[in-house]
């Protein structure tokens, strides 16, 4: 399993990581557009028109990397479904809007107001109980064997 769980951690990584690419790229597409329209970035902050955006993306060294990112984060992505229970795996994604905060506080200058630190710590404690629940579950005979068999349209499924 810890080696599961690490591969999972390394696709959030990425997902988190490409958020950062695909916002920096898109900030530069605003800013082109900024300098084309001979205006400051400040004024055509809401401005810019959806195609010029999406034409852009292609051209966009930061935007092909954080698609990149994305890419190989759910490729690592599949290979954590493979070893761990997606009622497990999913809910840990949770874990890329706290390290998405943090990088774009860090990287971008975004501000973390107080409630956001709160929502973030309620969202890691959440992660913390979703943890030990694994390891729950596999201990507790009850839990195991509604794992182990469930019923499905009528049909008994054993693993």
């Amino acid at each position: 399993m810890a080696v599961a769980l690490t591969v999972l951690l390394v696709a959030i990584a990425l997902g988190a990581v490409g958020q950062i690419f695909l916002k920096m790229g898109v900030t530069q597409v605003k800013q082109d557009y900024a300098n084309s329209q001979g205006v400051a970035l400040a004024e055509v902050d809401d401005k810019v028109p959806a195609t010029y955006i999406l034409k852009s993306f292609v051209i966009k060294p930061l935007i092909l990397i954080g698609f990149l990112c994305y890419g190989v984060s759910s490729m690592f992505y599949l290979v954590s479904l493979s070893r761990l229970e997606l009622s497990y795996a999913y809910p840990l994604i949770a874990l890329s809007y706290v390290m998405v905060a943090i990088l774009s506080w860090w990287l971008l200058g975004e501000s973390l107001p107080a409630m956001r630190l709160v929502g973030l710590a309620v969202v890691l404690i959440g992660v913390a109980l979703l943890g030990v629940s694994y390891s729950d579950a596999s201990s507790d005979p009850v839990a195991s064997e509604v794992i182990e068999s469930t019923t499905v349209a009528g049909d008994d499924v054993r693993r």
